[in-house]
């Protein structure tokens, strides 16, 4: 860990130890100076170049420069076998997952799929693919492909053995939070409440994700509240996820709400705060907030203090479809475009000559 060592104390603005440095650089020089002597002991021309000590060992020092530069050579390399190439292609990406390059993670996948496709040793290959998933599902996170990701770690829960890259509860717990923001309660309740194996992993590993998928599953949404604030800590924290937290709250703050008003006409803004455990003023904030970015279709009755849902169609419920709220809707509509319109001509006027 010496690199890493270096760089934490640089960040923190720490003092160096230098005894427990120099300590740790001399058993780095032994440790690598005994690998590299068992250069060319071994059976085959990959193995004899003693690639993957050499990678391990670099990536524990925190050396992922020359760790990255070991694996490309071995990948790039047309001389050996396609799944050694496969295997040292798994190791750059996961080089590229440390250093949080979510480019060159994107790269690694196109590079392993055009491995793979030209492999043909079948029984590897399915294992391979299998692994490819688990790779995928952390690619597709990180770029906020939360539907593509869901999908991928519900495949790969039942076969999963890449625990070089994640561990298995971090898997689960990626499960639920993908699940969660792309799927609808009908899917979840179908693609979750049917897997044993899930269910399983949930209960004994993950038993706080388990309350946080079931409080908006079950509609208790003040306890689903109070689960979204310890998952916002836990994303804060994540490296994987953390730039992804304020949309990642957002959209399920909006997701609870939504599923509440699709169950009524009209609901009192006093009546939902309670629902959630929040202030009036906190809810109508939120809601008003969603319906002028056109992510809630319902309107709020200030005066009579309610919420007044209204249907894809463009209605409120109960109501004949393109009618009065249709007609509103369109209305707020060419506003809302008339205002930018005018905006644009006023900037232009002022830039014109005539």
């Amino acid at each position: 860990m010496t690199r890493h060592y270096e760089d934490v104390c640089k960040e923190l603005d720490w003092k160096v130890d230098e005894d427990l440095l120099n300590r740790m650089k001399r058993e780095n020089e032994i440790t690598w100076k005994r690998i590299e002597s068992s250069d060319g002991s071994a059976l085959e021309d990959s193995e004899r170049k003693n690639w993957k000590e050499k990678f391990e060992f670099l990536c524990e020092t925190g050396d992922l420069d020359r760790a990255e530069s070991i694996v490309n050579a071995v990948t790039n390399d047309e001389t050996n076998s396609s799944s050694v190439r496969i295997e040292a292609a798994f190791g750059l990406f996961r080089v590229a997952y440390i250093k949080s390059n979510v480019h060159s993670m994107g790269r690694t996948i196109v590079k392993i799929t055009n491995l793979m496709e030209g492999s043909c040793a079948s029984g590897n290959n399915w294992c391979c693919r299998n692994k490819l998933k688990v790779y995928e599902t952390v690619y597709y996170l990180a770029i906020r492909n939360f539907a593509r990701a869901a999908r991928l770690l519900l495949d790969c829960i039942p076969t999963f053995e890449s625990y070089e890259l994640l561990p298995f509860k971090e898997v689960v717990e990626y499960t639920v939070l993908s699940g969660m923001i792309s799927m609808s309660r009908s899917e979840l309740n179908s693609q979750f409440n049917n897997n044993g194996l899930l269910q399983q992993a949930l209960i004994t590993e993950t038993p706080k994700y388990r309350e946080y998928l079931y409080s908006l599953h079950d509609c208790h949404y003040k306890e689903f509240f109070e689960n979204l604030a310890w998952i916002e800590r836990e994303l804060r924290a994540n490296p994987l996820l953390h730039l992804h937290c304020r949309y990642y709250v957002r959209e399920m703050r909006l997701k609870a709400y939504s599923q509440l008003l699709r169950a009524y006409r009209t609901i009192n803004l006093s009546r939902m705060a309670t629902e959630f455990g929040v202030t009036e003023e906190y809810i109508e904030q939120e809601v008003a907030r969603f319906i002028a970015n056109g992510r809630l279709h319902c309107k709020i009755d200030k005066v009579a203090g309610t919420i007044v849902t209204i249907s894809a169609a463009g209605c409120s419920r109960g109501q004949a479809p393109d009618v009065s709220c249709d007609r509103e809707l369109i209305y707020q509509n060419i506003i809302k475009r008339g205002d930018a319109l005018l905006n644009r001509l006023k900037k232009l006027g002022q830039v014109i000559d005539y």
